[in-house]
């Protein structure tokens, strides 16, 4: 009995223990749950202001490419006031709206082929610009265009079977030429075709009667036909391995049509990366490249409003042409004319613009970022 009672007071003297320790809980939450439903909400504040901020940035950045997008040459015309060209001159683009924020862009002329970018993004909440500062990533190699034959090395004319006009003046053959000469790779990127790869290592103009693609040939490539008639590019040509141009098959004729074939195979010695046979005869302007030797013998159909640009960028041009060539042959080590005749013409239309592709052209513009700063 005795145990009994002193259980009973020892259970007696522990009542409102726990309403102790509750009042205690309660007291630590009354200090904590207040900063800690502050510091929620302050990271919820911070999270929507980054995510706005964030979504700004990019409505700026996309001000950025629209301008980009208005100094390539088809689309500068829809510039209200047009392309500025005058240091100082400043164009207010068409005005844009992305994710329900306002976007304004000023285009300012700096230097040649330099302009400064100012884009804004404007909320109801905050206002983001970005100034960007651009220029053209590939350098100015006209220059080359402006001989009958340009080269780094020699120039050889085979006496009494090929004749060039001019012989003297400044667009006379010049040999060992010190202007600005482009690199393989410089070249290949500017040249290059994003499509999807011809997986065949023969290419019939034939299967294309009403115009050949942009083709990219990731190999080896024989172009020919089997059948007697007029081609004509409707786009560029880029080959990685050495090219065959109607050295088989039909004669046919093949419209440059102011594009481009390139060649990125570096073939040279007694080899060549881009042969051109009698079996094509070739019509219009445009440009031939290849980065090894070039052995050039095709049927001309041009005249002096026509503009071919032939160039070896590491190797020799090797030219036994019949027919008449107007433009410019150009070569790494060497120019070799054999046989017909040479003639300059202006690679520039009646409007002043160039008739083919080539960098500092100005037909085909890729533009770097020099600086670029959020304020």
């Amino acid at each position: 009995m005795r145990n009994l009672i002193t259980i009973s007071r020892r259970f007696r003297s522990q009542q409102g223990q726990a309403l102790v320790v509750a009042l205690i809980f309660l007291a630590v939450g009354a200090i904590m749950i207040p900063p800690l439903l502050m510091l929620m909400g302050s990271a919820l504040v911070q999270g929507t202001t980054f995510e706005n901020r964030t979504t700004g940035l990019y409505a700026a950045d996309a001000g950025i490419e629209q301008a980009i997008w208005y100094l390539n040459p088809e689309n500068s015309p829809l510039i209200p006031g047009g392309l500025p060209t005058n240091i100082g001159e400043t164009r207010t683009l068409p005005g844009i709206s992305i994710d329900g924020r306002t976007v304004g862009v000023t285009l300012s002329y700096l230097t040649e082929d330099t302009y400064q970018i100012m884009s804004t993004s404007t909320s109801p909440t905050e206002t983001i610009s970005v100034t960007a500062v651009i220029s053209e990533t590939f350098n100015n190699y006209t220059g080359i265009l402006n001989h009958v034959i340009t080269s780094q090395g020699d120039y050889i004319i085979q006496g009494g079977q090929a004749s060039v006009t001019p012989t003297t003046g400044d667009n006379a053959p010049i040999a060992y030429y010190e202007g600005p000469w482009p690199n393989i790779n410089e070249l290949s990127t500017f040249y290059y075709v994003n499509t999807t790869p011809y997986t065949s290592a023969t290419l019939n103009l034939a299967d294309y009667p009403a115009g050949v693609p942009e083709i990219l040939r990731l190999g080896t490539l024989d172009i020919v036909a089997t059948s007697n008639a007029v081609y004509t590019l409707q786009g560029d040509v880029y080959i990685t391995g050495d090219t065959l141009i109607g050295m088989t098959g039909s004669n046919f004729t093949l419209d440059l049509n102011g594009h481009s074939i390139y060649v990125k195979s570096n073939t040279a010695g007694n080899q060549y990366a881009l042969r051109i046979g009698g079996k094509c005869t070739l019509v219009g302007s445009g440009t031939i490249i290849a980065e090894g030797n070039i052995e050039f013998k095709p049927n001309l159909a041009t005249s002096l409003s026509d503009y071919i640009f032939v160039l070896s960028v590491n190797g020799k041009t090797y030219m036994q042409p019949n027919g008449n060539f107007y433009g410019t042959l150009a070569g790494s080590t060497e120019v070799y004319l054999q046989n017909g005749s040479v003639t300059y013409s202006s690679p520039f239309d009646e409007y002043g613009n160039y008739k083919i592709d080539f960098p500092g052209s100005g037909l085909s513009h890729f533009w770097g970022v020099i600086t670029w700063s959020i304020s």
